[in-house]
C-alpha cells in the first residue's frame, strides 16, 4: 500500500501542477485533516489518505474543459487507471472508489473511511484555514463570482458534513465564514 500512496501523491501532485487545482496546499489539507479523523476513529489510514489524495485529482481538468460536474467521474477514472496497477485486496480497491464517489455526500456511505473523505473535504471551505487558502489561490473570475462560488461551495460542504466530531470543530468557523460571505456581498 505504501507504493500505492507515493503514487497517488504524484498522480494528484501532477494534475495540480498541470492544471493548477486544487492546490497543493489546499490538497493536502483535506489530506492531513482526512488523516487525522480517521486515526481517531480507528478508519483505514491508507484507505482515507488514498481517497483524499485522488478525488479531486481531475478537478482541474474538468474546470478546464468546462466539465466541473463531471469531475468525480474523471477522478475515479484517473484512480482505476492507478489501482490496476496494484495487486492489493480488491475490498481496499473499491473502499478507495467510493472514498472519490461519496466525497461530496450521499444518504449513506459504503464505508467510514469515505463518510471521513468528505468529512475532511469540507475543510477545504468551512474550517478558515481552508477558506483562506482558497481566497489566496483566486480563480479566473470576477469577485462577485467568486464571493457567488464560495457562497454556493461554503453551504454544500456545511451540508455534507455528517461526522460530530468534525460539526463541533467546523460550526464556529462556518459562522465566521458566512459573516465574511455577507459582509463581502455588500
Amino acid at each position: 500500500m505504501e507504493d500505492f500512496l507515493i503514487e497517488a501523491r504524484k498522480l494528484a501532485y501532477k494534475e495540480t501542477e498541470k492544471n493548477y487545482t486544487p492546490p497543493i496546499p489546499i490538497l493536502n489539507l483535506s489530506t492531513e485533516k482526512g488523516k487525522e479523523i480517521a486515526k481517531k476513529l480507528g478508519a483505514n489510514i491508507d484507505v482515507v489518505e488514498s481517497g483524499t489524495l485522488l478525488m479531486d485529482c481531475a478537478l482541474g481538468r474538468a474546470l478546464k474543459e468546462g466539465r466541473r460536474g463531471e469531475h468525480v467521474q474523471m477522478s475515479l477514472d484517473l484512480a482505476n487507471e492507478l489501482l490496476e496497477k496494484y495487486s492489493f485486496d480488491e475490498k481496499i480497491k473499491e473502499n478507495i472508489r467510493h472514498c472519490i464517489l461519496e466525497h461530496h455526500g450521499v444518504d449513506k456511505f459504503y464505508s467510514l473511511e469515505s463518510e471521513i473523505c468528505c468529512n475532511a473535504d469540507c475543510y477545504r471551505f468551512i474550517s478558515l484555514k481552508g477558506f483562506i487558502m482558497q481566497s489566496k489561490y483566486g480563480r479566473d473570475m470576477s469577485f462577485e463570482e467568486m464571493v457567488n462560488l464560495f457562497t454556493e461551495k461554503v453551504e454544500e460542504k456545511w451540508n455534507a458534513l455528517s461526522l460530530d466530531i468534525v460539526k463541533k470543530e467546523l460550526t464556529s468557523q462556518y459562522e465566521v465564514i458566512l459573516k465574511i460571505l455577507e459582509e463581502l456581498k455588500k
